[in-house]
């Protein structure tokens, strides 16, 4: 069987590294016989904290400047050399790209095999929403950043977006040609099948996000405090950011829930009767999939891929607003009917089950990559890109890409 080589930006083996996406991925291509090796290609701490001081010297402008500094062109040239390297030690007669801040080939110089990136978003589409630093550079900045992945995407034999979102930025923000295009979708973190749930109670909430501001975290705590007027037994349980502890009736802080204390995250998920992520910008949600996997119904902001995976009003609901009062409304509706809440919290279940996973990504990787060059690449079913313009996301100041 052919092999891949996975070139990570980041650890492939950590949790944390895209989230766990990279991690699952590799492992599920490991499983299917498909994965030659999976290597760090990122730069070590010496040399991250040099390209930043460059930067900085540089630019004389601190905003920002560690996101600068990512996509310099030093440190994508660090990588990519880091990257070559690497396949040029491997037997593998494929690359996987996981970031798209390097490139394994020299300068201007194909690749000597089919090279293949997957990404859940595009700089373009981050950029736009303004979030973290992003909302911090300049526009001439997000053009020179914009212009370096397009470089390097356009590179690949075969890009592997992770939805029809992010598979529309490519093909009008970046001008990549569908055929070059497999949506592979994606997973859970979990390492295990999920065991049966409980049934819903009707009165706990979930929220799971490690970053408050982004995963609007104010938000929900003030539509809870509304719904909460009407229904005062609702609970809520907060997994994820650090140091929060606001004294809030109802309100359980749970705290990260890493390593060791998985097992008590699933146990969460399986409990909870209604899952909130209305975050600002969410290019995909995995926790989203893995409240639905738990048979919890989830709410979330129509913004980003997340009409692709919540059907409306069938297995969760889509907003059309971020206000308090919005969100506390369909707190109230998904509680206050039980039938309708185990009914959907069972056919969300069975949407994951149906349409997501790990194993169909890799599969879709190792047949969308190892067919790379040879001629347009199958599409799998359900993956039609949408004509039309992408959806649109608020625009920051800096964030105009033309």
């Amino acid at each position: 069987m052919s092999k891949i080589l996975g070139l990570c930006s980041g650890d492939p083996t950590s949790r944390r590294s895209f989230s766990g996406s990279a991690r699952q991925l590799f492992l599920a291509l490991d499983e299917l016989g498909a994965l030659d090796d999976a290597v760090d290609v990122d730069l070590s701490r010496p040399m991250g904290l040099a390209t930043r001081a460059v930067e900085l010297a540089r630019s004389r402008r601190f905003a920002a400047h560690r996101l600068r500094a990512r996509w310099s062109p030093m440190a994508i040239h660090l990588r990519s050399r880091r990257a070559r390297r690497c396949l040029e030690r491997s037997g593998a007669e494929a690359a996987l790209m996981y970031g798209t801040d390097f490139f394994p080939a020299e300068e201007g110089a194909p690749s000597a095999i089919p090279v293949g990136a997957a990404l859940d978003a595009t700089f373009a589409q981050i950029a736009r929403a303004g979030e973290h630093d992003f909302g911090r550079l300049t526009p001439l900045e997000v053009e020179a950043c914009v212009a370096q992945q397009r470089r390097i995407l356009e590179r690949c034999a075969v890009l592997f977006p992770r939805t029809r979102w992010c598979a529309a930025s490519l093909e009008e923000d970046y001008g990549i040609p569908q055929e070059r295009l497999v949506i592979t979708g994606a997973g859970t973190n979990f390492d295990r099948a999920l065991p049966e749930r409980e049934p819903q109670d009707g009165r706990t909430i979930l929220f799971v996000g490690r970053d408050w501001q982004r995963k609007n975290g104010p938000l929900v705590l003030a539509a809870f405090r509304m719904a909460r007027r009407a229904r005062p037994d609702l609970r809520l349980e907060v997994i994820g950011p650090a140091g929060m502890k606001v004294d809030e009736p109802g309100v359980e802080w749970v705290g990260a829930l890493d390593g060791e204390r998985r097992g008590e995250l699933e146990r969460r998920y399986l409990k909870a009767s209604l899952f909130l992520c209305p975050s600002r910008f969410e290019p995909f949600g995995i926790a989203i999939l893995e409240a639905m996997s738990a048979g919890c119904p989830a709410v979330a902001l129509d913004r980003g891929a997340a009409r692709e995976i919540i059907d409306d009003g069938v297995t969760g609901s889509l907003l059309r607003d971020d206000e308090p009062s919005t969100l506390a409304e369909a707190i109230l509706a998904w509680t206050s009917d039980m039938d309708r809440l185990s009914a959907a919290g069972a056919q969300a279940k069975a949407v994951v089950e149906e349409r997501w996973g790990w194993d169909r990504a890799a599969r879709r990787v190792e047949e969308g990559l190892l067919s790379g060059g040879t001629g347009p690449v199958l599409r799998p079913r359900g993956t039609r890109i949408r004509r039309g313009p992408a959806p649109v996301e608020p625009l920051t100041p800096a964030a105009r890409v033309h």
